[in-house]
């Protein structure tokens, strides 16, 4: 049999619980909260985007300004604003201001605004490497801990809270022993741990790093 390293702790722990036959403890998931009385729950963006739509059209008499919600980013209908003639920023101010009302939502802010915005040094990282602005949306929002998008019965893998992008990462295969490691790796540094096992030049593209972990144990 191969053997294997695990990336992280976390799905070490939930491998050993497997093996003895134990249920690993719940990472956050709206119905664990709710069922538990804790904070947090299911957070409806088709809801909330029907409740904004409404709203704008009272103030500007034009319907369906927004498109939708996209990975907790809200989307202009930027040609029915055009045509419109009606300012995007204001649009996204009221956006902003009514995002921040929710009970949900910690905070909000344009797309454009992010290096401005007050926020915690690893959640603008994340959102900074994550904005293109050909793809992304108008207004960002981050939910309050506990709170995740859908129905309840599940997780994302979408917010930056560590309970829900805390994923597991195994290596398998030739020339890997087990064992395991409790820094913290990101998916970006796959592609470089892969060109070091092969002993190639990284991608062109790539900005992560070698988990050492993987190498030491050859």
């Amino acid at each position: 049999m191969r053997d294997f390293i695990f990336a992280n702790a976390t799905s070490l722990e939930v491998e050993r619980s497997s093996a003895k036959g134990e249920k690993p403890q719940s990472s956050v998931v709206p119905s664990f909260s709710i069922e538990n009385k804790l904070p947090g729950g299911a957070f409806n963006d088709a809801k909330l985007v029907t409740q904004m739509n409404e709203g704008l059209k009272t103030k500007y008499n034009v319907d369906k300004l927004i498109s939708g919600i996209n990975n907790y980013q809200v989307v202009l209908n930027k040609a029915t604003i055009d045509s419109a003639k009606i300012s995007k920023d204001e649009i996204c101010n009221w956006i902003i201001n009514y995002l921040l009302q929710q009970k949900e939502i910690a905070q909000a802010f344009k797309e454009t605004a992010l290096m401005q915005t007050t926020l915690t040094t690893k959640q603008k990282d994340m959102f900074a490497n994550g904005y293109f602005p050909a793809r992304c949306g108008d207004v960002a929002f981050i939910l309050k801990p506990g709170y995740v998008e859908g129905t309840g019965n599940g997780t994302s893998h979408g917010l930056w809270n560590p309970y829900d992008s805390h994923i597991p990462m195994l290596w398998y295969g030739w020339g890997i022993k087990h064992g395991a490691t409790n820094h913290e790796n990101y998916m970006t540094d796959i592609a470089p741990t892969v060109a070091a096992l092969l002993h190639i030049q990284m991608p062109s593209g790539c900005v992560g790093h070698v988990i050492e972990e993987v190498m030491k144990t050859q």
